[in-house]
């Protein structure tokens, strides 16, 4: 099912309608005929042929009903295109989030109306200098620049055009000046409505906490009761980001999992006490769906982002299993999760969170299966208080281990795919984080919750913020370390698929069959191993251009104050970002053209019009920001050329060097027409 949501939104153009209700509909036919077919004999080869082709029709059904999925979620959430403005637009809306970035606090905005636009999107967001008293559900006016959300960097980076879309963000600008309040009416849906009125209380809920708890453990825990991450400042995510710690700024599975567990063991402890009740009723039972009731309460109050849903149904999964006398950790129960998720959210099945996520709980999933003790197998003698306590503490410190060593494991081939780095300290990071995670953040945030009402929460907010700073300052400790990030270049496509092919072999399998995973993970691997390295690379406003004579890169930046391209351009071609500060431009660049030697050929970078005959080199490759003169290529016998309208057309691009000559790969290949890609758009438009 994952895989036909996932081919659907990865096709270059929007597929058939009929595709995938016929792929539904036929292979289950299929599926159900063959397996119901009567046959004489009860077993043989015949019937394993049988249970086999069912399957299979059955896979094919489920890749049907996953390309449904994309499709319905593609046609509900889509809006009318927004055209790239050249003048300063006035936009009113109501703030409904903060997303703050490392450059500043960028307002999220409920559009009331734009001037000029007659259809405007639902969604704008808008960086300011200063968000002021523009806090979540209030009215503002602001004036800026606004165009539609940008398409991939380079090849195969992050589409945040497709995010966007399913997000109804119509358009991404930034406003001059600051934004101001507007004193109009409340939007006139009823859950439009509603939906300020909780993003007012929580914003209110977070500026309390900080109140109570100011600095950055205060930060931190605002933003892991709310959602709300504006607090916190850029070198704290960036020490937790490269210590391995930043997915506990996200409301997901971990948070999910901490605050159900703890209210579930609370609640069944305190249950069991009370022998009127222990006696009637299934406290576990009790239990469960009070885990769940306060589960939905921390859904709604921190935000109800993406993977917090995801989180929540997974959960309701686990506890609905204990309300239905089935085991709560099972593969079939995480398969479970994963149907309703792609149902509600096709689109996340590309997004690095939904697949980490369901990685990294498939593979202790497995591990839980492997280690559970057999039924007949007889139970160990009762040790003494003393020798007891030294195994308990034993085992809980193995299992920490093992849990992080093999949830780490299953997630690595996603961050080497999706962010080409991994942190080196990740995993000794979160067993010392784990702990005070579990045992003194959860506590007192659950503590905070029943005093809130009385007035007496802030002790518990303390404590919270203390535990959350000495967090902060592991991640300081392990990700300000030189060596904390390890960068490697992208991997191929099909050496991605080959390893999340092995990695799904060796969890569903049993037995011997697992290791049958080996070799495909080997394949995986050789291909890494043997995918030529490009030698030129270059994002779609030139901001970065990397080139590479033999091992050593080269760096032409423009000067600015955001370093994003940069960053996530050299990241991709395996630069870390200390190895980024060091690099050096190239030693011919002048103001109107650069010069690199790659290799056996010339990369040149022209500028300026009046540059294109000094850089008429045979076989040379010749990038420019602005437009060619006609027939230049061919009259200077050029082996590539990439100008101006080039690059608006198609994007930034990676150039690698083959036998045939060189290969240039762009961000937005011709062939791709989706509703979300760039091109697209303004092709509607004209």
């Amino acid at each position: 099912m994952i895989a036909g949501a996932a081919l659907w939104l990865l096709s270059p153009s929007d597929p058939p309608r009929w595709l995938g209700p016929l792929a539904f509909v036929c292979g289950a036919a299929a599926s159900v005929g063959v397996a119901a077919w009567p046959h004489a004999t009860p077993t043989g080869w015949q019937i394993s042929l049988r249970r086999v082709l069912a399957a299979g029709f059955a896979l094919l059904a489920a890749a049907g009903l996953g390309a449904i999925a994309a499709q319905i979620r593609t046609t509900t959430v889509a809006q009318p295109a927004f055209s790239a403005a050249d003048e300063p637009l006035a936009v009113e809306g109501w703030v409904v989030a903060n997303d703050a970035s490392d450059n500043g606090p960028r307002l999220r905005l409920l559009v009331r109306s734009i001037e000029g636009v007659a259809e405007p999107p639902r969604y704008v967001r808008m960086a300011v200098g200063e968000a002021g008293l523009l806090t979540p559900g209030r009215a503002a006016r602001c004036r800026g620049m606004l165009g539609p959300p940008s398409g991939p960097m380079a090849p195969g980076a992050y589409d945040f055009a497709r995010r966007a879309f399913f997000e109804r963000l119509g358009a991404a600008g930034f406003a001059f000046g600051r934004c101001r309040p507007a004193n109009f009416e409340a939007p006139p849906g009823w859950l439009d409505r509603q939906r300020l009125r909780l993003a007012a209380m929580r914003s209110d809920l977070s500026a309390a906490i900080y109140e109570a708890a100011p600095g950055r453990g205060g930060a931190i825990a605002a933003a892991l009761v709310t959602g709300d991450r504006s607090l916190i400042d850029a070198d704290t995510n960036a020490v937790l980001r490269d210590s391995g710690l930043g997915h506990l700024l996200s409301v997901s599975g971990i948070h999910m999992g901490v605050v159900g567990g703890l209210v579930f063991a609370c609640l069944l402890w305190t249950l069991s006490l009370i022998g009127p009740i222990a006696l009637r009723f299934s406290v576990k039972k009790i239990a469960a769906v009070g885990a769940l009731m306060v589960l939905a309460a921390y859904l709604v109050v921190s935000g109800a982002s993406v993977p917090a849903l995801r989180s929540f149904v997974m959960a309701c999964v686990a506890f609905g299993a204990i309300l239905l006398d089935r085991p709560a950790i099972s593969m079939r129960g995480l398969v479970l999760a994963a149907f309703i998720v792609v149902l509600i959210f096709p689109e996340s099945v590309l997004e690095p969170g939904f697949q980490m996520s369901f990685a990294a709980t498939m593979a202790l999933v497995a591990l839980f299966e492997m280690l559970k003790r057999a039924p007949h197998e007889p139970a160990l003698p009762t040790p003494g208080p003393l020798i007891g306590a030294l195994q308990a503490t034993t085992r809980g410190i193995g299992g920490v281990l093992l849990i992080s060593f093999v949830a780490g494991l299953a997630t690595d081939p996603f961050a080497i795919y999706h962010f080409q780095r991994f942190a080196i300290y990740a995993l000794p990071a979160n067993l010392i984080a784990a702990p005070i995670m579990s045992f003194l953040v959860a506590p007192m945030a659950g503590l905070a919750a029943i005093l809130a009402p009385f007035g007496l929460a802030d002790p518990a907010l303390e404590l919270m913020a203390s535990a959350l700073d000495l967090i902060a300052a592991i991640g300081q400790t392990f990700g300000e370390r030189p060596e904390a990030i390890r960068a490697v270049p992208k991997p191929p496509d099909v050496a991605f698929a080959l390893c999340v092919l092995a990695l799904l072999w060796a969890c569903l399998w049993r037995g011997a069959l697992r290791w049958l995973a080996a070799p495909i993970f080997a394949a995986s691997v050789a291909l890494y191993a043997a995918a030529p390295l490009p030698v030129a690379a270059f994002d779609s406003d030139l901001r970065a251009v990397y080139a590479r004579d033999g091992e050593r890169w080269t760096l032409l930046a423009a000067s600015g104050r955001s370093t994003y391209a940069r960053d996530r351009l050299g990241a991709m071609i395996g630069l870390s970002p200390a190895e980024i500060e060091r690099l050096a431009p190239p030693e011919t660049c002048g103001d109107s053209i650069c010069r690199w030697r790659t290799g056996q050929r010339e990369l040149i970078l022209v500028r300026d019009a009046a540059a294109f005959e000094s850089a008429c080199v045979e076989h040379a490759v010749v990038v420019a920001d602005v437009a060619a003169p006609d027939a230049y290529a061919a009259r200077c016998q050029l082996a590539a050329l990439i100008d101006a309208e080039s690059i608006a057309q198609l994007g930034g691009a990676t150039i690698t060097e083959t036998p045939s000559g060189p290969r240039v790969a762009h961000a937005w290949p011709p062939q791709v027409r989706r509703p979300w890609t760039p091109r697209t758009r303004n092709v509607d438009q004209e």
